[in-house]
């Protein structure tokens, strides 16, 4: 069995591009989750969910909005994820 997994990229890129994937921090306590709501309907139901899952176990949320499900997230709000957070969780659909 092969230990190799193939990802799809959904930014919808003309050509595939393959992108080392960032690796996963050794321990997640005390580490900040942003949720990243794509503007999709019910996104933010989902989102109210899990944040309730990681309040309950201690863990700091920040919470960010895409203006659109359409378009890529802003550059503002890229950069305050960056800044504020060091786990992100993006909504998605369909």
């Amino acid at each position: 069995m092969s230990d190799t997994t193939y990802l799809r990229d959904p930014t919808s890129e003309a050509a595939a591009s393959l992108r080392a994937r960032t690796p996963l921090p050794n321990d997640i306590n005390g580490k900040t989750v942003a949720l990243l709501d794509i503007a999709k309907e019910r996104s933010d139901e989902f989102l109210d969910h899990i944040e309730t899952k990681f309040t309950e176990e201690g863990f700091a949320v920040k919470r960010y909005r895409k203006a659109s499900n359409s378009k890529n997230a802003a550059p503002e709000i890229i950069q305050a994820i960056v800044q504020e957070a060091d786990i992100v969780v993006e909504s998605l659909a369909d």
